[in-house]
């Protein structure tokens, strides 16, 4: 391979990649063809009163639940859609009723047996989980029911328990999730009103995370095939989409297929909330066995069902060459060398792609699945020296803003990039007196107003939702979450685990020249331990088999040690109220409990990561 480049980007060079020649500037799609710079985009004025993209209007209803509905698409075979974040589909036999996903909250379920309730009075007797997401409402389903038999992919009770144990959002790195967790609820509209100009489109609704979940009692391996109420099934877990523990259902002598695959907008390769990596290959083999099954039915656990084995076809063709597109020419952006924020632009549906229904980047947008795609590929450096050691984004504007001519140079040009509709500008000028003082009162509504008009030209759920809440934010009309803690439950019923999590919450300056062992003993019989060396606390699972006599050993319960990890109370105060027994001085144990940061979730309206200045 010949190149001639030594940046990331590909401005002004010839680059030879496989005899291929990409000439000057290699970009699809600039900056300024964007509906957040300037591009025309009619907006309009939804059934709520929001203000939105004609074109998401226009095109929403065709995969998407708008509002709650009941389709029959067969005897015997009905979806239930817009009673919560995703639909659920109900098989009827003569023996009870089967019923395929069961939503992603207690109430989600409850609306749905409401539901269910209107056309049949037949018991729920079967459950079936499509993915690990929508399982919260089966208890409720199950009417009390805890016997009812749940199948499922065979590592969902695992990935489902994990989840809620490390606070509801999965994450890479579990110890984060209370961060992920806040992020869902920006995510599903939590802060967006129902009704106005600035309301969601999509009714993507998540104002609580309950669960009633129910164990899968009968896994199921991929190819598996068994009759169950009288119906012939074959199950399928090798594929997934944004978890690895999809089951996909396969009624062979009807034709009729239920998947978790299809979503009512393109694969979503990256979750603004963040999330583990969603790898697009396995994606699109899923996408393509469901495709080549030929089925008349298809009920999916993501949009609406579809009807006829030509249209299902296409469907899932347009649908996986979405997913191909996006990944082989991210790669191919790679390869001739560019980076990241390149990408965002790079990769931009043909207008084929574009305009196929199933197509519509309704949940999430397009431009920001390639940026995900190139961190797992090659991580954060872009191969432009320049941004190999970058500043800080306050230490950047405490340089910028004098160089552009001072604040209220600064204020104009953001004034005058709103007047020609270039938003995103904008936002990036007013972030900049942002940054520097985040109660600047102009400098707020400045970037809350590009916020929103951004908001109201994107399509993408997601994006609005995000970009419309922190708008309000910013006007001090709702407070964002910037934590959302797992509940104390949760840490009660496996401290062990949360003593672990508990070692990246060490403070440097005060551990400085800290050397202990501290033991953990909790009434369970379970012990763990933090070997406290300066600036790490290493956590030793078994204290009993660590080798080192403890310096300090605390008995608690659970219970304790729940409000502990929460800040509930002071280590103080529980070390005087008896609920910790120290072993060693008591004031030691104390300053060493103190030595990690509060746990003190605070609702804050500032986006930077505001810990770093005042702690969790």
């Amino acid at each position: 391979m010949k190149t001639s480049f030594i940046s990331g980007a590909c401005r002004g060079v010839i680059i030879a990649i496989f005899g291929l020649n990409f000439y000057g500037n290699c970009y699809a799609q600039s900056a300024e063809s964007s509906a957040y710079m300037g591009a025309p985009v009619e907006l309009v004025e939804a059934p709520n009163g929001a203000i939105a993209n004609k074109k998401l209007l226009d095109r929403v209803s065709d995969f998407n639940f708008i509002q709650p509905t009941i389709e029959k698409l067969a005897e015997g075979v009905w979806q239930l859609g817009g009673y919560g974040l995703a639909p659920m589909s109900i098989i009827e036999t003569d023996e009870g009723l089967i019923a395929f996903d069961t939503g992603d909250t207690v109430h989600d379920g409850e609306l749905m047996l409401e539901a269910i309730r209107t056309f049949t009075q037949k018991p729920i007797k079967v459950i079936i989980y499509g993915h690990s997401h929508t399982v919260m409402g089966a208890g409720v389903i199950a009417e009390g029911n805890e016997n009812v038999m749940t199948i499922g992919h065979p590592g969902l009770n695992d990935v489902v328990a994990s989840n809620l144990a490390a606070g509801g959002a999965p994450s890479f790195y579990p110890e984060v999730s209370p961060v992920l967790t806040a992020r869902v609820l920006t995510q599903f509209n939590a802060y967006m009103p129902k009704e106005g100009p600035d309301a969601y489109v999509v009714p993507t609704n998540l104002t609580e995370i309950t669960s009633a979940f129910l164990p899968v009692n009968t896994p199921v391996e991929d190819g598996q095939e068994m009759t169950v109420l009288g119906v012939k099934m074959q199950f399928f877990t090798k594929y997934g989409s944004d978890d690895k523990v999809h089951t996909t259902v396969w009624m062979p002598e009807r034709k009729i297929l239920f998947t978790t695959l299809l979503w009512s907008a393109p694969p979503q390769l990256y979750s603004l909330r963040g999330d583990v990596f969603r790898d697009p290959r396995e994606w699109i083999e899923g996408l393509k066995f469901n495709r080549d099954l030929n089925a008349e039915i298809l009920l999916s656990g993501g949009s609406r069902p579809l009807v006829g084995k030509e249209k299902i076809r296409q469907t899932l063709v347009d649908y996986l060459d979405g997913a191909s597109f996006v990944l082989d020419q991210t790669l191919r952006g790679i390869l001739a060398g560019m980076g990241p924020d390149e990408l965002r632009y790079f990769v931009t549906f043909p207008e084929y792609l574009d305009e196929a229904p199933i197509n519509l980047q309704a949940y999430g947008e397009v431009s920001s699945y390639p940026p995900a795609i190139y961190y797992q590929t090659v991580g954060w450096y872009d191969n432009d020296a320049a941004h190999l050691k970058p500043l800080t984004p306050r230490d950047e504007a405490r340089r910028l803003v004098p160089l552009i001519g001072g604040r209220e140079k600064v204020l104009e040009a953001a004034s005058a990039a709103m007047d020609k509709k270039e938003y995103a500008w904008a936002a990036q000028l007013a972030n900049q007196l942002y940054l520097l003082d985040d109660q600047d009162k102009d400098a707020r509504q400045l970037k809350a107003d590009a916020l929103r008009q951004m908001a109201y030209v994107s399509t993408g759920a997601n994006d609005r939702a995000h970009l419309m809440s922190q708008a309000l934010a910013l006007e001090g009309k709702t407070t964002i979450a910037r934590l959302i803690p797992p509940p104390p439950a949760a840490i009660a019923a496996d401290p062990v685990k949360y003593v672990d999590f508990m070692r990246v919450r060490i403070d440097p300056a005060k551990s400085d020249q800290t050397r202990s062992f501290v033991r953990f003993d909790f009434a369970d019989g379970a012990t763990a331990g933090l070997d406290i060396r300066r600036a790490i606390a290493e956590f030793v699972p078994n204290a009993d088999d660590y080798g080192q006599k403890p310096d300090i050993t605390l008995k608690m319960s659970g219970e304790t040690w729940a409000k502990v990890y929460l800040s509930q109370t002071t280590p103080e105060q529980l070390i005087g109220d008896g609920d910790i027994v120290v072993e060693g001085d008591d004031a030691e144990a104390a300053r060493l409990l103190n030595l990690f940061d509060r746990y003190s979730p605070a609702k804050a309206v500032v986006v930077r990561p505001a810990f770093l200045e005042h702690g969790l």
